[in-house]
């Protein structure tokens, strides 16, 4: 599954012009006074003014990186940034994905991860910057029941269980893209906030053309098209 754009609330668009500029050295596509498009990779994030100032809307969200730049782009992010802790450690070997992750805040709280998957042929010898920030490969999805959402994702999408139990976590999809489904009020890893329920849209590659609108969430699947067999 290929994540193709994001659009997500804040409150503060101008705070987060800056910091995707100058901090994460990404492109600013298009904007205004109540909306920015970032270029991240082959990924769009579009954040638009939240009609609820109050609202504080935060999400999490990450990043595919080279496989083989893991200790660069911690290098490179944790010169700007703090890195997110959880008892002591800032990075995060995970066996069972083969991959390695590391966490940290963008200026409204959004949850940001930099991911190397090992198992992606993506290695890379060009130096590590914003440029090397490949696309968006997961979405976070709180909701008030795991396994309720994720068949719906299944009826709509097809999407298989990447990874989780359905109850307290799930991903679904490919190391290219996944949707992290967890309860709201469960603290997203490493030592967040409570995941709370804030609306988001998401426009997808996949198998299959359907829409989805659930809790405040819309996701959007176009049919990736397939190599012509050619004989």
């Amino acid at each position: 599954m290929d994540i193709k754009e994001i659009i997500l609330e804040t409150h503060l668009i101008d705070d987060l012009k800056t910091f995707y500029a100058d901090i994460l050295e990404l492109d600013i596509a298009a904007g205004n006074d109540n909306s920015i498009v970032i270029k991240a990779g082959a990924t769009n994030i579009k954040f638009i003014e939240s009609g609820n100032k109050k609202n504080n809307p935060f999400y999490h969200f990450a990043f595919n990186i080279p496989e083989n730049q893991f200790s660069e782009a911690k290098e490179w992010i944790s010169s700007k940034v703090q890195l997110i802790k959880l008892n002591g450690e800032d990075e995060f070997d995970f066996k069972s994905w083969n991959a390695h992750s590391i966490y940290f805040y963008d200026t409204t709280g959004n949850i940001i991860e930099l991911i190397a998957r090992h198992n992606l042929k993506n290695k890379s010898d060009k130096k590590f910057s914003g440029k090397s920030l490949l696309n968006i490969s997961e979405v976070g999805f709180p909701v008030k029941d795991v396994e309720k959402f994720y068949t719906k994702l299944k009826q709509s999408f097809n999407l298989p269980v990447f990874s989780g139990d359905l109850k307290s976590f799930t991903a679904a999809g490919d190391e290219n893209g996944l949707f992290i489904i967890v309860p709201e009020g469960r603290k997203w890893f490493p030592d967040c906030p409570e995941a709370k329920i804030h609306p988001a849209e998401v426009f997808i590659n996949f198998i299959s053309e359907s829409i989805l609108d659930y809790q405040g969430y819309r996701i959007i699947s176009s049919k990736t098209q397939q190599p012509e067999n050619k004989t």
